[in-house]
C-alpha cells in the first residue's frame, strides 16, 4: 500500500501505512463507507440500524486496536519494552492507568506506541475488509473517531458524516452518559468543526431528530446504490 505522514492533533508526525487501496485487492462489488462525525452524534444507534437494514459487516475502530493490544496479540512485545513488567492486568488487557501516566509524561514514548499501533490497526482493518468480501457482504462501514484525521479516505469508497448540532450532542452527553460540562468542553474543542467533517464527507446524515427520521435517511441512501 501508500505510505503517507500526517500531523495528529498533538503536533508530531505519524507514520500510517494504507493497506488497502482502492481497487485490486476486492473480487465482489463490496463498498467500503467510513463512518464519522462528533461525540454524542449517535454513531452506534446507526451502525446497529445499518446492521439490520442491509448485508453488512461493521468495523470499530477503537475496538480492533483494544483486541491488537490485548497480552499475547502482535503489540504485546512492544507494550513491555515501552511500559515495563506492569504493562498488563491479571485478566490480559493494557494497564491503562499504568499507560495513561506513562504517555502523560513522555512524549517520545506516547508517539512509540502509537506508530506501533496505527499500522497495526490498520492492517487489522484491511483483513477485515478482505474477510467481509470473501463472506459476500455488499457493504462494510468503519467507525473511527480520527477517520478524517488518520486519512482513511485512502481506503474507504465513501465517508458519511452523522451530523448533529451541538446543543443536541451536548444533551446526550449530559443525559446519556453522565458526562460533565467540563468534559464535554473539552471533547469538543478538541474535534473537527463542521465545515471540516463536510469538506471531506461524500454522504451528511442529520441525526438530531428522531430515530426514525435517521432510518429513514439511511434507508434512502441505501435504496440509491441499489439503483446503481
Amino acid at each position: 500500500g501508500s505510505e503517507m505522514c500526517i500531523r495528529d492533533s498533538s503536533g508530531y508526525r505519524l507514520q500510517l501505512i494504507f493497506i488497502a487501496e482502492k481497487t485490486g485487492t476486492r473480487r465482489n462489488n463490496m463498498k467500503i463507507i467510513g463512518i464519522t462525525g462528533g461525540v454524542g452524534a449517535g454513531k452506534s444507534c446507526v451502525l446497529a440500524a445499518l446492521k439490520k437494514m442491509c448485508n453488512c459487516d461493521i468495523v470499530m475502530a477503537d475496538d480492533v486496536a483494544r483486541q491488537i493490544m490485548e497480552k499475547g496479540g502482535i503489540l504485546t512485545a512492544k507494550a513491555y519494552e515501552l511500559f515495563g513488567e506492569n504493562a498488563y492486568n491479571e485478566d490480559g488487557t493494557l494497564n491503562k492507568e499504568l499507560l495513561s501516566g506513562v504517555i502523560y509524561n513522555n512524549p517520545s514514548v506516547k508517539k512509540r506506541w502509537e506508530l506501533a499501533v496505527h499500522p497495526a490497526t490498520n492492517a487489522k482493518i484491511k483483513e477485515l475488509i478482505l474477510e467481509a468480501d470473501a463472506k459476500g457482504r455488499d457493504y462494510i462501514f468503519i467507525e473511527a473517531a480520527l477517520l478524517i484525521e488518520n486519512n482513511y479516505d485512502k481506503i474507504c469508497d465513501e465517508i458519511w458524516y452523522l451530523y448533529a448540532d451541538e446543543a443536541t450532542r451536548r444533551e446526550r452527553l449530559l443525559t446519556e452518559r453522565g458526562y460533565s460540562e467540563e468534559k464535554i468542553k473539552t471533547i469538543f474543542k478538541d474535534q473537527l468543526k463542521d465545515d471540516e467533517f463536510r469538506k471531506h464527507c461524500s454522504f451528511v446524515i442529520n441525526t438530531g431528530g428522531s430515530f426514525e427520521d435517521t432510518a429513514g435517511q439511511l434507508q434512502n441512501k441505501l435504496e440509491e446504490y441499489k439503483k446503481l
